[in-house]
């Protein structure tokens, strides 16, 4: 069927989307009106063709001057051909179709015809009054082929059926035959849905309710995505200014200096070691900025190599010598011996780097060791200082992006490094782990796999 729905003009059935067929049990002349008239109304105010085939004991003539009394202009509508009021005699008569075939093509046949004149579509009823009981196996048949005729086109069929002349199991036959029927009880128009429909409306309705559920989920995730991003943004403008502030201060000093020839070599080096870390600094600052754009996104991807993590781990060390001799942390480093796997050098490098720089940034003048040793399958590489500790209710937070590991606000850089290494981490199907509580300084453990 077509997604498009259609306004039905009765108030216990609302919309129907077009291929619609159903029917109503009725019991005299007044249920013929009181669910016609705004059927076909509905359709008129919305550019559809309509077609009302009527029968005993609504005729013709009645039925025009009942729709005629909502709709005052509707003999200038007759004349544009955007329905016809014809009793079923002269509709058979005219168009001389008897069997069910010819009967189901004409159907199609002024669907069509009612699309190429700029309608929207065919809106028909037809009254069934006038079936006798000797046709009424044939009817049947021709009316549960109708559903399959009007599905996938621009239609929307309604039948009567007079409830005095049906048998019991004619009504069911009829309902079997139909998307729902109408029955109008205690003055009100009721709805009666085969089994299969209603099984599909409660599913319908299960299905929506998910979706709503999961585009809540969503906004919520997207809105929750928006604000990290502008935290993270507002954090690196200030981050990557600072050096960038430092540098351009530096260079324009050496220039003046140099141009009034007040610059010794001492001096020259003194500035020219400055501008080194400032440049350390901001590529330190931009790798954390393509670390959050790669591992946002997606399972960081790893270039796997064979090395000697002790000789790595002794390696990196050495580099951060001149930072640990700043803060004043005297470094014990225990790698007794060689230990080869395969892994992502540069990120194993990178979070190991990450936890040396948290340990002289939060132990400054306290003592940090670092060990490293296999267990089993597992590589366990451990860097514990002796800071001021960490709460136990901040040991999972502080793993998040933008969480400073002594603050529950930014103080320098921007609280990516734990979040980098525990994604680069759980990259290699490892795992971090922190054992801390304060005044008992912090343990980091990093258990890789060696193979």
């Amino acid at each position: 069927m077509y997604d498009h729905h259609r306004p039905s003009g009765l108030s216990v059935v609302g919309s129907l989307p077009w291929g619609s067929h159903f029917c109503q049990f009725y019991e005299d002349r007044e249920d013929l009106v009181d669910s016609l008239v705004p059927y076909f109304k509905a359709g008129l105010d919305h550019n559809e063709k309509c077609l009302w085939v009527t029968s005993e004991p609504l005729r013709a003539e009645d039925a025009r001057t009942a729709l005629r009394s909502v709709v005052p202009d509707l003999e200038d509508r007759e004349r544009r051909n955007q329905i016809e009021i014809i009793d079923h005699q002269d509709w058979y008569a005219r168009t001389g179709k008897s069997d069910p075939d010819d009967t189901l093509r004409g159907w199609v046949e002024r669907e069509e015809q009612a699309l190429a004149h700029g309608f929207a579509g065919l809106r028909l009823t037809g009254n069934t009054y006038w079936v006798e009981r000797s046709d009424w196996n044939g009817f049947v048949d021709y009316e549960a082929r109708v559903s399959r005729t009007f599905k996938d086109r621009h239609i929307i069929g309604m039948c009567s059926y007079c409830l005095g002349r049906c048998q019991p199991h004619d009504i069911l036959d009829v309902v079997a035959n139909h998307q729902f029927a109408l029955t109008r009880r205690a003055g009100n128009w009721q709805m009666i849905e085969s089994a299969a429909l209603s099984m599909a409306k409660d599913e319908l309705q299960r299905l929506n309710a998910e979706l709503e559920r999961r585009v809540l989920d969503r906004t919520a995730a997207l809105e929750h995505a928006v604000q990290a991003r502008d935290e993270f943004l507002s954090v690196a403008s200030h981050e990557l200014k600072t050096p960038i502030a430092s540098l351009q201060l530096y260079v324009q000093g050496m220039a003046r200096a140099q141009a009034k020839g007040m610059l010794t070599a001492e001096q020259l080096n003194a500035r020219l070691n400055r501008i080194q870390e400032q440049c350390g600094r901001l590529e330190k600052l931009i790798n954390n900025l393509l670390d959050v754009s790669r591992a946002d996104a997606r399972t960081p991807m790893l270039q796997r190599e064979s090395f000697d993590m002790s000789e790595l781990v002794a390696d990196t060390v050495e580099r951060f010598a001149e930072e640990f001799a700043r803060a004043q942390c005297q470094v014990h480093v225990e790698a007794r011996e060689p230990i080869v796997g395969c892994w992502d050098k540069m990120r194993v490098e990178q979070a190991l780097t990450n936890l040396l720089q948290n340990a002289a940034r939060y132990a400054p003048g306290a003592p940090v060791n670092i060990r490293v040793q296999t267990e089993g399958p597992w590589v366990r590489l451990v860097v514990r200082d002796a800071g001021p500790g960490i709460a136990e209710k901040d040991h999972e937070r502080i793993f998040e992006r933008f969480i400073q590991a002594g603050s529950q606000t930014f103080a320098g850089g921007f609280g990516l490094g734990l979040w980098i290494v525990k994604q680069m981490v759980e990259a290699h199907q490892g795992s971090v782990t922190l054992d801390s509580r304060p005044g008992a300084g912090a343990t980091f453990t990093l258990m890789l796999p060696l193979d």
